[in-house]
């Protein structure tokens, strides 16, 4: 079974500027944590999968990534 590994963050308001450097900044975020746990994985490749997105019980918006073991090659 692999691990999922997974990195969110705010998304400061609506404007898409605001959204892709969310984004960014969480699949950077999920490339340090991979890099740590010896998994090299491009920033390319990651930026691939894609993000959701949602908001929590105040009202905050939050993008997240994610990147399952299943997913490498």
């Amino acid at each position: 079974m692999s691990k999922t590994y997974e990195a969110s963050r705010p998304v400061e308001s609506d404007n898409p500027e605001a959204v892709a450097s969310a984004v960014r900044e969480a699949t950077r975020a999920l490339s340090e944590d991979l890099q740590q746990d010896g998994i090299e994985v491009s920033f390319q490749d990651l930026a691939l999968l894609g993000h959701s997105e949602s908001w929590d019980d105040e009202g905050q918006r939050w993008v997240h990534v994610a990147w399952d073991g299943a997913d490498a090659g």
